[in-house]
């Protein structure tokens, strides 16, 4: 049987959808759709609805504008992802929820979808993309792709079929559309071009989805096949039947659950929070003051991110979200003298690690003045379902991204409705409130 054949078998018929599941589902919902909301006011969600068409019944979640259903997708995508905020996974080593959001919202709302439909929609969406991402994520990293966007245009195209309730041979053609629309490279990471990564994944998956139910064809094997997405794309070919053994495990158990997402705490790339809690916690641990800092090291990817940086907004009290991430923080001597005492370092033991455990623990080191090294490996961050953020701090978060925007009353309102999903009858009145 096809890859494509087997994930669409699972949209058609999915696994139960566990209680465990629901839950987590609707956290990480909240999750990204606060970042939405705040995302909204940032400079690229501007430029990126300047170059749109106006007109249409698909909401821009914090602004209320309308455009169209594909526009939504990818303005709502871009917002969702400028900040950093939104949860991740590493089975696909990249964001799940913010790539299934906002492909389904904008569907629902044009559809008038029942909330119980959205929730299913969501949980089949990031549970292909994660299995997907089981398969070919790490080799698309090596390669230098946003794993993020390659394995989500997959698990959209999924999603929106599911939600759709296109029939078998549609769905699959949905499958194998997706796989001619990934895109998205690492090269441009760092800069505005990686939310519409993103962006582009929201609307692009909804297509294939949309082009399906239009009657366009694909190959049955354009995932797995001799030119075929996981070849292109990650340079790999199936040994035996790995491959279907893996998407024959979608939904047993569902991904969101083990291995688990991870909820951020602040604005930053992921690759950054293991090292920037081991060394939070070493600080705590052991009493180090600020000025007893001689070195701070760190292993791996966080080569590429700002470790430093986090770390002194710790130290010197400044809360870690978007506002403080701003030139005349940054460039202060305090943050600098942090940021340049904090040097990394790769640790290889962690390289063949299988994809679903992400790229390692962190190992860090704070050398303070006296010659002390005080040392801490970190397995996962906070956020993980190892040491989760609860639903308390959830709130806070959400609150923090959300109040500003909509008001108290209206952002305690949508957050409501997204813990009772099951009893909303149309997804619209969740988007009345986000604006």
């Amino acid at each position: 049987m096809s890859l494509s054949r087997i994930i669409a078998e699972f949209v058609k018929n999915p696994a139960p959808f566990t209680d465990q599941a629901i839950y987590l589902a609707k956290r990480s919902i909240i999750d990204s759709w606060g970042a939405m909301v705040i995302g909204a006011e940032t400079k690229c969600v501007q430029m990126a609805e300047s170059v749109l068409p106006k007109g249409g019944n698909c909401t821009v979640i914090g602004s209320g504008h309308k455009v169209e259903n594909r526009d939504a997708a990818f303005i709502n995508g871009v917002s969702g992802h400028e900040l950093e905020l939104d949860d991740t996974s590493s089975s696909n080593l990249g964001h799940p929820t913010i790539i299934a959001l906002p492909a389904l919202i904008a569907l629902a709302e044009e559809r008038g979808c029942t909330g119980k439909k959205f929730l299913e929609a969501f949980l089949v969406t990031t549970e292909v993309e994660c299995k997907v991402g089981r398969i070919i994520a790490k080799e698309l990293h090596k390669n230098g792709w946003h794993c993020t966007t390659i394995t989500g245009v997959i698990g959209v195209a999924a999603g929106c079929a599911y939600m759709m309730d296109l029939d078998l041979q549609k769905t699959q053609y949905a499958i194998g559309i997706a796989a001619s629309l990934a895109c998205g490279v690492r090269d441009n990471f760092g800069t505005q071009t990686k939310s519409i990564h993103v962006g582009s994944c929201c609307e692009l998956g909804l297509k294939a989805a949309l082009l399906a139910e239009a009657g366009f064809t694909s190959s049955e094997t354009a995932l797995e096949g001799k030119e075929g997405y996981i070849y292109e794309y990650g340079r790999i070919r199936a040994e035996g039947d790995e491959f279907e053994k893996i998407l024959l495990s979608m939904g047993h158990d569902w991904d969101i659950c083990a291995p688990g997402f991870t909820l951020k705490r602040w604005p930053s790339c992921s690759s950054t929070h293991r090292p920037t809690d081991a060394i939070m916690d070493v600080i705590a641990r052991d009493g180090i003051k600020v000025e007893d800092i001689e070195r701070i090291e760190a292993h791996g990817e966080e080569a590429k991110f700002s470790v430093g940086f986090q770390v002194a907004l710790f130290l010197y009290g400044f809360e870690n979200m978007p506002y403080n991430y701003k030139p005349e923080i940054i460039m202060r001597p305090e943050i600098q003298e942090i940021i340049n005492k904090t040097f990394y370092y790769e640790e290889p033991k962690y390289n063949d690690r299988p994809s679903e455990m992400g790229v390692g623990p962190a190992d860090v080191i704070v050398v303070t003045k006296d010659g002390a090294e005080h040392k801490k490996t970190r397995n996962f961050p906070v956020g993980h379902l190892t040491d989760p953020i609860s639903d308390e701090g959830l709130y806070e978060k959400y609150m923090t991204c959300t109040k500003k925007f909509l008001g108290e009353e209206k952002a305690e309102k949508l957050y409501k409705k997204i813990l009772g999903l099951e009893e909303v009858q149309d997804i619209r009145e969740l988007v009345e409130l986000s604006y």
